[in-house]
């Protein structure tokens, strides 16, 4: 259309970077994005490309390693892509319509995706549901137009274009040469189209599909295993990354690397006894394990920020004392502790073990009086000269203001500074399990301004402060014991199992 000289609107790319895809798919997709800046550029067209990742607390580390949730199993119900992918692309899509609305001139947008029918039973449903057609334009549901040029599309039909692109007879930004290398290796067999062919040459199908390293929706990563087997002297860094994965998989239904205690009381004041999410220990593991992954593999799993965001988060909820995360992370960093995991077989599936009930009361909720939670006195005795602002809770506490406006949990560069330059002396001070508070760790990096608390959570955080100050006055913080456990029950569950907590492996 440009060489025919007629206006072409601009277009915007926008993609996910999830933070824990294949590393070889990650590096794949920055350089082609790359590629297509550049052919834009030669040729006259607007093109902006916006590149987005999940936030911090859904983020693989923050997540799942802190403590908020458990990895995307086949039957837990959750998906990481709903936080990882869709989140994000409609967050940069909704940034795109806004700066789109300042141009008047400009029609309707149109987005335009790469779905393709037959992928999965799933997916044809949703197709249908949505009313996609392949030729034209559609409306969602939302009357947002949007394209499907590739929908009719065969496999066998994408690889032919991306030969034709490479042997020059469609004019391309790319030649996809390098696509065509990780989806042979990641297959273990040629790709549809090979790179050198002149007319549509066909081999044996190229099927392969990579993803996130950290995906346990499937028993087998077979892509990366493929990848590894195939060219060792190429993607042999990547064994870690895998080793990872495949323990957190064949560990799904160890109910000892389970927290037991719950956090939601009933009517009656009774707090549910049963196996939920990793327990302290798991998460300890699963850091050491990813920290020596990070440095063996050369692959970034957990920066600065994600390592605070863990820390503070264990320290929150009295996984650990505080500035645990910290501890392992300069054993591994500066005295050369590596952990590996264990080689395991897979854990049968079971029902989730449901011990029984433990009554609680209203003390969970009520701890300490007006000098605990988020009551910081120290602080609040400079507040005048240090310019604090101190709000009253619905709840009627007080506390300090230390709400963001803009939602951010942990600055990135002052997780830095703190890690660097102060996180060997809090260590030391505070890293010990007799400490008498282990959400102090918590509340030392907001003295800081490392963290922040997010907009309208102080109330939230407040009470999540209080009953971890109570959990660990009533023996309940930490790596709990399970016999011990069962034994203060108010009511058992029928034919309680039995659990032993698991002990760090380290090798």
């Amino acid at each position: 259309m440009l060489q025919e000289g007629l206006f072409v609107t601009p277009i915007i790319m926008v993609h996910s970077n999830t933070g824990v895809e294949n590393p070889e798919t990650s590096a794949l997709a920055i350089d082609e994005l790359k590629k297509m800046k550049a052919y834009a550029i030669a040729r006259g067209i607007d093109l902006d490309v916006r590149v987005g990742k999940p936030t911090l607390n859904s983020a693989f580390p923050a997540r799942v390693i802190g403590g908020r949730g458990l990895p995307s199993f086949p039957d837990n119900g959750s998906s990481c892509s709903t936080d990882w992918k869709v989140a994000v692309n409609t967050r940069l899509v909704k940034q795109a319509f806004k700066a789109l609305g300042n141009s008047p001139d400009l029609k309707a947008p149109v987005i335009m995706t790469g779905v393709r029918q037959s992928e999965s039973g799933v997916r044809d449903r949703r197709i249908a549901t949505r009313g996609e057609v392949a030729e034209g334009l559609w409306t969602n549901d939302h009357g947002h137009l949007r394209a499907s040029p590739i929908l009719d599309w065969s496999t066998d039909d994408v690889w032919e274009y991306l030969g034709l692109c490479s042997a020059g007879v469609y004019d391309s930004y790319s030649d996809f040469s390098d696509v065509m290398q990780i989806y042979r290796s990641a297959g273990g067999s040629s790709c549809v189209v090979v790179a050198d062919m002149k007319l549509a040459q066909r081999s044996t199908g190229c099927s392969a599909r990579t993803g996130c390293w950290t995906c346990v929706k499937m028993k087998n990563d077979k892509s990366m295993e493929s990848m590894i087997e195939t060219e060792p002297e190429r993607y042999g860094y990547m064994r870690p990354l895998s080793a990872v994965r495949d323990f957190i998989s064949l560990t799904q239904y160890d109910w000892s690397r389970r927290q037991f205690v719950g956090r939601t009381i009933d009517e009656n004041g009774t707090l549910a006894i049963q196996a939920d999410t990793y327990s302290p220990n798991m998460l300890m593991e699963l850091l050491g394990y990813c920290l020596t992954a990070q440095i063996e593999s050369g692959v970034q799993i957990i920066d600065y920020q994600s390592l605070v965001a863990i820390d503070a988060r264990w320290s929150l909820y009295g996984f650990h004392p505080p500035f645990s995360a910290l501890k392992l992370f300069f054993q591994i960093e500066d005295e050369g502790l590596r952990m590996h995991p264990p080689k395991l077989a897979r854990f049968p599936k079971t029902d989730v073990p449901r011990l029984g009930r433990l009554f609680v009361g209203a003390q969970w909720s009520e701890q300490g009086g007006p000098l605990h939670g988020l009551r910081n006195v120290a602080r609040e005795m400079h507040a005048e000269s240090c310019g604090l602002e101190m709000k009253v809770l619905t709840s009627g506490n007080i506390v300090i203001d230390d709400e963001a406006d803009d939602g951010v949990d942990v600055d990135l560069e002052g997780a830095t500074d703190f890690v660097e330059f102060f996180g060997r002396e809090m260590v030391g001070k505070y890293c010990n399990a007799t400490s008498s508070d282990w959400t102090h760790g918590y509340m030392t990096y907001l003295t800081y301004g490392t963290i922040s608390v997010s907009k309208g959570k102080s109330r939230q955080v407040d009470e999540i402060l209080r009953r971890t100050q109570w959990r660990q006055e009533n023996g309940l913080h930490g790596q709990v014991d399970i016999e011990a456990l069962k034994s203060r029950l108010d009511s058992q569950a029928c034919a309680a199992p039995h659990f032993e907590a698991p002990e760090l492996e380290v090798a």
